[in-house]
């Protein structure tokens, strides 16, 4: 039964990259409703994940600074919007200051800061 298990990602499609990408039980919550993402400004710790959670009637697509090309952080991007009643969760493993816009609306913003696990005191 196990072995069956293990090749499911590669019967699936998978590639060993995607299936070994990390996932956090608990992601931190963000909702985007009214015109905004709340929180817009929150800390998590390295390897945390956050679930952007789109509670509005209209497509939303966070990513990270620079709008258009999203470079700070390219693989902070869901590279297409996310629909009504949708979520999308990304696990930031790189610590550091990452500010976010709405792609579709880049005057909507935040900032996500990821601390180590030892330095974060929230």
């Amino acid at each position: 039964m196990l072995l069956i298990l293990a090749l499911v990602p590669v019967l699936s499609g998978c590639t060993i990259e995607q299936a070994a990408i990390p996932t956090d039980a608990n992601p931190f919550k963000v909702t985007f409703s009214n015109g905004a993402y709340n929180p817009p400004d929150f800390e998590i710790r390295q390897g945390q994940s956050v679930m952007f959670v789109n509670n509005s009637n209209q497509n939303i697509w966070p990513a990270s600074n620079i709008h258009t090309t999203h470079s700070i952080y390219a693989q902070f991007d869901p590279r297409k919007p996310i629909e009504p009643g949708k979520s999308w969760v990304f696990n930031f493993a790189k610590k550091g200051i990452w500010k976010f816009h709405d792609h579709l609306e880049p005057t909507i913003i935040g900032t996500i800061t990821v601390e180590e696990t030892n330095k974060l005191t929230k």
